[in-house]
């Protein structure tokens, strides 16, 4: 299998990011041949196992500096596909395979919503070097074959590949929620993502405050992108006389070992491309709300393997959650029926293998 050149720079720890590491990961340890490039000062840089190649900041000023610089290096190592992660290091792989001039294959792993036309001389030249896009959802595929100036044929649909955890080092729920102040018997909603508005965690307190008489407590997970926002949230949580059952926990490195002792999740994002967390929450049969917008709808189907609620309507979102609090039977059959669509959909060796598989086409 040919040699990979595994680039994002992002600063960020999003889902993005971490499947950027388990890609990295994975063929580093099944093939090793893969080698990456990220922010020298990022989040995930330490998380890869691969060799790697820490740079600085990428500007108008020093991007064609390092573009050459990183040809040199493609071309010592004879390295035949780039593959790019991050939107905004498309330049930068463009470049390197301009200066190389050398038959580099350049693939770019959609993962974000795109709303525009992207067809004007800046795009033009990026895409014109990319041999293939691939994209996690059929609403994403559809999308960049609208927008983007790319041939329909070179846009692959590729659905994550989610691993199960192992069995060591489970949370033990009890101390977990002891250490935020939080009751172990008590209905326990989880929320992951990072904490900034469009994220929605605001939409699961005020429907809460709906259901103040129920015994039901909150758990809000994920790096703080917007300290505002997030001192909203605990002025809401005051306002409400919540503080007894909310809580927030920082992000961890292994959500899904945590979904694992919870009673529901919601991903109460606007619009979520695809929602990986909702994946992960059926893998780990734990019952999901999500938003009926984005990527969501195509993993839930609504009263069969989760719940879905009218997108940014905390009085739909309260609906929902007191339907699941109320039955366990709806609990069950939920639970069950996403963890056979999420087993059957989500397969990581699956998605891993198809991967290889249009890597060794190119």
């Amino acid at each position: 299998m040919n040699k990979i050149l595994a680039i994002c720079t992002s600063p960020d720890k999003g889902g993005l990011e971490l499947y950027f590491v388990n890609m990295v990961n994975h063929f580093h340890f099944s093939e090793k041949n893969i080698v990456a490039i990220c922010k020298e000062d990022s989040q995930i840089l330490k998380l890869i196992k691969s060799p790697t190649i820490g740079v600085t900041k990428t500007s108008i000023f020093n991007i064609f500096y390092k573009s050459y610089k990183l040809a040199s290096y493609v071309n010592k190592e004879n390295i035949k596909v780039v593959h790019v992660s991050w939107t905004k290091d498309l330049f930068l792989a463009a470049l390197v395979k301009l200066f190389s001039k050398k038959q580099i294959k350049i693939i770019y792993h959609r993962q974000m919503k795109i709303t525009r036309y992207k067809k004007d001389f800046y795009h033009n030249f990026i895409y014109k070097s990319i041999s293939v896009v691939l994209v996690i959802t059929k609403g994403l595929l559809i999308d960049c074959q609208k927008y983007l100036p790319i041939d329909n044929d070179k846009i692959i649909e590729l659905p994550y590949g989610i691993s199960l955890p192992d069995n060591n080092k489970i949370y033990d729920k009890k101390i977990f929620l002891n250490n935020l102040k939080l009751k172990e018997d008590i209905f326990t909603i989880g929320v992951f993502s990072r904490i900034e508005e469009q994220k929605g965690q605001h939409l699961v307190i005020e429907a809460l405050n709906l259901l103040s008489e129920k015994n039901i407590q909150l758990v809000v997970v994920g790096h703080c992108m917007d300290p505002n926002y997030q001192n909203g949230l605990i002025e809401m949580i005051d306002k409400y006389k919540m503080s007894h059952r909310v809580a927030f926990a920082p992000f961890i490195e292994s959500p899904m070992k945590l979904m694992l002792m919870l009673d529901l999740i919601i991903l109460p994002t606007y619009e979520e491309t695809f929602g990986l967390v909702v994946a992960e929450s059926m893998l780990m049969g734990t019952p999901v709300i999500g938003s009926n917008a984005g990527g969501v709808p195509e993993i839930i189907s609504d009263n069969h393997n989760g719940l879905l609620f009218e997108s940014k309507s905390y009085k739909s979102l309260s609906e929902k959650i007191i339907s699941i609090y109320k039955s366990e039977e709806l609990r069950i059959k939920l639970s069950n029926n996403a963890k056979i669509f999420a087993s059957e959909h989500y397969d990581y060796q699956r998605h891993f293998s198809k991967l290889k598989s249009i890597i060794q086409k190119l």
